[in-house]
């Protein structure tokens, strides 16, 4: 492995030369600290430390999504809007999932977000329709049009 860092006027830069793998690259978050370092574009090589990245990233849009499910089923987000705005977010998670971090992820662990993802969704679809069938009779045998 290759390395080269310099240090100038508070300012890290460098080039890490690892030809083998591809890396995983991302822009880590800015904070606005005289003793942390700025940088603009990190990659990642090694495979345990990529994988953690991911892992963390995923579960933090994951404990949205759920806070979104928990929202839904006890009456706080609108039922007519608040279904199709939690299947387009499971939609969601599931092709970055997919699309962005499948070469770097381990695949037990994409399989197991998969198969979470997938027992959100069912669950949020099968309160969608018999919340429906719900509204359905009781429309009909109030004999209430809308």
């Amino acid at each position: 492995m290759k390395y080269k860092v310099y240090h100038r006027k508070k300012k890290l830069t460098g080039k890490v030369k690892y030809s083998k793998e591809l890396p995983y690259v991302f822009n880590p978050s800015y904070h606005k600290n005289d003793s942390i370092i700025d940088i603009s574009k990190l990659s990642i090589y090694n495979k345990n430390m990529i994988n953690n990245i991911i892992v963390k990233k995923y579960i933090r849009k994951y404990k949205n999504l759920l806070k979104m499910v928990y929202l839904l089923f006890h009456d706080a987000f609108p039922g007519d809007t608040g279904y199709p705005a939690v299947l387009g977010e499971v939609d969601k998670l599931r092709a970055t999932l997919i699309d962005k971090y499948e070469k770097f992820l381990a695949r037990e662990k994409e399989e197991k977000f998969l198969k979470e993802l997938a027992y959100i969704e069912k669950e949020v679809q099968k309160k969608f329709i018999s919340e429906k069938i719900f509204m359905n009779d009781l429309v009909q045998s109030n004999g209430i049009n809308r």
